[in-house]
């Protein structure tokens, strides 16, 4: 329990979740709530550098964050939870980028990681990368990060590596050899994979990759500080930003593959708080935008030939080698509704009310166009938010942002919610 001026104050918490298939708005909205308090803690509990939370500052600072919280331009500290998978490679080449970014302060906010949080290594990425390539037209939609692959090399305790060992530069060096020697090629064929460019096969043997990796482990481990879970006490504001959406979940096995090895939704922050002794209240925010994407291969109902509104843009998912082009649909308000209160039905936790975010509303057209029971309609924005308010429940805020920057949204139940307008 924590006292300000003699009075007893519970912890603030919100917890953000895409709604979809990601890239909904889940850095736009984790900063909006991380500056709205003081003495916040930005919480990554799922997913890893696949990650590309995209954060526009009002004085036009942007970044694109994956291991790093989205309130870290802002000053505000990360923690990385067990259930985020570290990258070292990916970290350092962030950290380096951030650093260019920030004004006026000589180092970036404290980095807290769990010691248990698994840490994916160069194989695992070119495994990953090597496999997709096999798989051609048949391809999963991966970012070709090797988030998979360092969950299924993690089930093999001989094969694991930890934050932990990252500090046992021995067993590092066993580990890596092991996988390196013993690992990769039995996983390779496990996969079926009969084709490696030649590229591959020099990394998957070079010394060079192995000290590169090695070097880059020996930068993450002296510019983090390692701890665990009771982290969350020293903070009276807490934001848990989540990766990736719902529609992703690896317990969707109805669209498997192509889904992320990840729970994507409200289970590892309940996991989390079980184990919490301090009191709270909570807000759990599913972000949307006001229309639909999918990056990456696999089922997507409403995908439309076209962009569905004229002044639609991305400027952070360009297209790549592994996932191709973003794709683009118009919202379905009946099946959103159902996921998200089929997450909402996981939450035990008590003291909590749920929302919803609808970003980019500012590139809609003159009519919004969505599918709300059943058909497929076209009306004014105001009904459009009228009609998402009636599916989910007068209880329910409806956040709205208008822009790319925290300034730009607005929710009409901000008094009610005892915040600053």
């Amino acid at each position: 329990m924590d006292y300000m001026g003699g009075i007893l104050v519970k912890k603030q918490i919100k917890v953000v979740i895409g709604a979809n298939f990601g890239d909904e708005g889940k850095g736009l909205t984790t900063e909006y709530f991380a500056v709205r308090h003081p003495n916040t803690l930005v919480v990554r509990f799922n997913g890893g550098a696949q990650a590309a939370h995209t954060v526009v500052l009002p004085d036009s600072r942007e970044h694109v964050f994956s291991h790093f919280g989205s309130g870290t331009l802002d000053g505000i500290p990360t923690y990385l939870s067990q259930f985020f998978l570290i990258n070292p490679i990916l970290y350092v080449e962030e950290r380096e980028k951030l650093e260019q970014k920030m004004k006026d302060q000589r180092t970036l906010p404290v980095l807290y990681v769990h010691r248990n949080a698994f840490v994916s290594t160069p194989y695992d990425m070119m495994i990953n990368q090597i496999a997709e390539l096999n798989r051609g037209e048949d391809r999963h939609g991966s970012c070709g990060y090797g988030i998979s692959e360092t969950v299924v090399r993690s089930e093999h305790e001989k094969y694991r590596i930890s934050v932990a060992d990252l500090y046992d530069s021995r067993l590092l060096q066993e580990k890596l050899r092991s996988i390196k020697e013993e690992y990769v090629p039995r996983r390779l064929n496990e996969l079926g994979c009969r084709y490696i460019p030649e590229d591959y096969t020099f990394g998957l043997t070079s010394h060079e990759v192995f000290d590169a990796f090695f070097h880059d482990c020996d930068i993450f481990k002296r510019t983090v500080c390692i701890t665990d879970d009771s982290i969350l006490h020293a903070f009276d504001s807490i934001v848990f930003e989540g990766a990736q959406g719902l529609l992703l979940d690896q317990n969707l096995i109805e669209y498997s593959p192509h889904i992320t090895h990840s729970n994507t939704g409200i289970d590892n922050v309940v996991e989390i708080m079980q184990n919490m002794d301090f009191d709270y209240e909570m807000e759990v925010v599913y972000v949307t935008r006001s229309y639909m994407t999918r990056h990456g291969a696999g089922p997507f109902p409403t995908e439309t030939t076209d962009k569905p509104y004229r002044k639609m843009w991305d400027l952070t998912n360009v297209p790549n080698p592994w996932q191709g082009s973003l794709r683009f649909g118009i919202l379905d308000v009946d099946f959103l509704h159902k996921n998200v209160m089929k997450d909402v039905a996981k939450n035990t936790l008590p003291h909590v009310r749920n929302s919803l975010m609808v970003t980019c509303l500012d590139q809609i057209d003159d009519k919004a166009k969505y599918i709300v029971d059943g058909k497929f309609v076209e009306t004014g924005i105001d009904e459009f938010l009228g009609r998402l308010r009636n599916k989910f429940g007068a209880d329910w805020h409806i956040y709205q942002s208008w822009g790319r920057t925290r300034n730009t949204v607005k929710c009409q139940d901000l008094v009610a919610l005892g915040e600053k307008v």
